[in-house]
């Protein structure tokens, strides 16, 4: 009786869907999708502009896709990483990093605004070195985070096992802003259930 789903969408928090949209309607703005990307958008019309009319579609439930289904890793980057982005994008890392990080933020202090209970912590994130050669690539990665605006701690063998009991680790480099764990269907829920709800009208009008 095994299903190929995400253990945690099989929670007794997970909300009902909605009924189906039965009936024409207008509507301001229409967003099609239930996933982080829709929600928010649907949020943020709303907090600009109340008097909009916003209407959320979804076909299926809210985070059953991509957006319930993640490692549950926060982080602020729009590149992959500061590395892959400066190969790719070297004139516009410094605006593609500080966007990022003002994204990180916003989200991070609506969360807080709204209640959301998804486990979200400022924590940041930790990459380690396995091998001696990536020792460099560490300390270089953490330079161009410090670059453009990250706080970051470099962490010897000793550090990091004090952080994470591991033999393996020979080290760790650890940005503290931008980044943190949190609970990914929940976070859907809560900006689904709340955030997005205020002046709902009728069936299917908003996420489920």
């Amino acid at each position: 009786e095994a299903e190929p789903s995400p253990y945690w969408l099989h929670s007794r928090e997970r909300p009902e869907a909605e009924p189906a949209l039965a009936e024409p309607i207008e509507c301001d703005l229409a967003v099609v999708g239930g996933g982080l990307s829709g929600l928010w958008s649907a949020v943020l019309a709303k907090e600009r502009d109340p008097a909009r009319e916003v209407v959320l579609l979804e076909g299926d439930r809210v985070a059953n896709a991509a957006s319930g289904r993640n490692g549950g890793f926060f982080i602020s980057s729009l590149t992959h990483g500061i590395g892959n982005g400066l190969a790719r994008f070297p004139d516009e890392i410094g605006t593609l990093e500080r966007l990022g990080l003002e994204s990180f933020e916003a989200a991070a202090d609506a969360i807080d605004r709204y209640g959301i209970d998804c486990g979200f912590e400022r924590t940041g994130d930790i990459v380690v070195a396995l091998e001696p050669h990536e020792l460099e690539w560490l300390e270089e990665d953490a330079g161009q985070l410090r670059e453009h605006g990250h706080d970051v701690e470099m962490l010897d063998r000793d550090r990091i096992r004090a952080e994470v009991a591991s033999d393996t680790y020979l080290a760790g480099r650890w940005p503290k802003s931008g980044s943190g764990p949190r609970h990914p269907p929940p976070l859907s829920w809560g900006v689904g259930g709340g955030a997005a709800r205020p002046g709902r009208r009728g069936p299917g009008a908003a996420p489920g």
